[in-house]
């Protein structure tokens, strides 16, 4: 058995927490277009869907990315990514055999005069049979790992 190689979702998670903002504050930013248009977070994405959803119509995307800033040393940073796993079978009768989607949220905390981001939170919805909370598991608790965000100043102003 081959052992797969997780450290996309890792770098997915991190990347999605630095622009996810706590809605408790009053003020969050939208950056999902400039984080789509200025990185390579969407695509790792889909590449991961790629390599770990099923179907023939499979798509992984990233829905969602906002900041919000806490206080002078600290934003509060939250995402969504959606892995849909879907099957529709065709010929004379088409029709879809499975379509189910998972979100990923996650939640971290950025310093933004070192860029590194602290993923807090991680977690996952309608997941069927827990097989991504189970990748995330495997990659030795997510949560609690800091990862360094190359030019995150560019997604807080």
């Amino acid at each position: 058995m081959t052992k797969l190689d997780l450290k996309p979702i890792i770098i997915i998670v991190a990347l999605t927490i630095l622009f996810i903002i706590n809605p408790t504050h009053a003020f969050s930013k939208d950056v999902t277009k400039k984080v789509i248009d200025e990185t390579p977070l969407d695509e790792q994405i889909t590449l991961f869907c790629l390599m770990h959803c099923i179907g023939n119509e499979r798509k992984g995307t990233l829905k969602s990315v906002t900041v919000n800033k806490v206080n002078n040393n600290q934003y509060t940073v939250r995402g969504q990514a959606a892995l849909r796993n879907r099957q529709v079978a065709r010929g004379p009768l088409e029709f879809t055999v499975y379509d189910r989607t998972v979100f990923v949220n996650s939640v971290g905390t950025l310093n933004p005069k070192t860029c590194e981001l602290r993923v807090d939170d991680v977690t996952v919805q309608n997941d069927f049979q827990d097989i991504v909370a189970n990748l995330l598991k495997s990659q030795s608790d997510v949560v609690g790992k800091v990862v360094q965000i190359p030019n995150c100043k560019n997604f807080l102003n």
